[in-house]
């Protein structure tokens, strides 16, 4: 009974005394793991206070640091008033004003050649200069004067033609010889010229026109003709050109 009892008791005292060894390990391991979170938890805490010590604004992962005080921290910026725009000028700089009588400048009001009206047939004469003859040609000048009441300007390219005594054409009106030149203003009593160019006889082996008896002129922009008793030009080798208005 004795061996039984006593053999009973060592498995119960084995038992007994294998359970506090188990529960002095699980109170280790427990312990352990707690002293890795704690360290856990203060490193993550170190490392907030260096962010927040270098000025970091947040975290990589968005959060953002606990600024304690006024270390690493900045107040915004604050928007300045608005001011008017009379105030921006200040007293140094005063708004100009204008007054209603200030005078207003005009452009240039310097006389130009179209100041004047277009020189008409009724205010002008003629005359017919001698034939200037060279190298083949034979040219002429012919003469606008101003007669009328004030000044006139003349601008462009005359038509001018032959006439017979009975006021037919002779052969056919004078085609423009060289370009277009700028307005000529004519003074009461002033000139200006065009040249009738034609050709000896002979020159282009061609016969010449007859002689004329009138020669007839129509002012640049007129409608109205004027007439010159002339015998000339004679137009030979089927040329017959005027020039442009110009200053005489």
């Amino acid at each position: 009974m004795s061996d039984l009892f006593h053999g009973s008791r060592t498995p119960a005292g084995e038992a007994a005394g294998r359970r506090p060894v188990r529960v002095r390990r699980a109170a280790r391991g427990a312990a352990v793991a707690a002293a890795v979170i704690a360290l856990g938890f203060g490193t993550a805490a170190c490392g907030g206070g260096a962010d927040s010590v270098s000025g970091s604004g947040a975290s990589s992962s968005g959060t953002v640091p606990r600024t304690g005080g006024t270390e690493g921290t900045s107040a915004p910026p604050s928007t300045p008033p608005a001011t008017s725009s009379s105030a921006s000028t200040g007293p140094d700089q005063p708004v100009p004003s204008v007054s209603a009588s200030s005078p207003i400048p005009s452009p240039s009001s310097a006389p130009s050649a179209l100041s004047a009206s277009r020189c008409t047939a009724d205010r002008l004469g003629l005359s017919l200069s001698a034939p200037d003859a060279g190298a083949g040609n034979i040219r002429y000048d012919l003469r606008l004067i101003n007669k009328g009441p004030a000044a006139c300007v003349l601008l462009g390219f005359p038509g001018v033609s032959l006439l017979a005594g009975d006021g037919a054409m002779i052969g056919r009106p004078a085609t423009r010889e060289g370009e277009r030149l700028p307005a000529v203003r004519l003074a009461l009593g002033g000139t200006a010229d065009v040249t009738l160019h034609t050709l000896n006889k002979g020159i282009n082996g061609t016969s010449c026109w007859p002689a004329p008896a009138l020669l007839r002129i129509y002012p640049p922009g007129s409608k109205d003709a004027m007439t010159l008793r002339t015998d000339l030009p004679v137009v030979c080798g089927g040329t017959f050109t005027t020039t442009a208005v110009r200053s005489g």
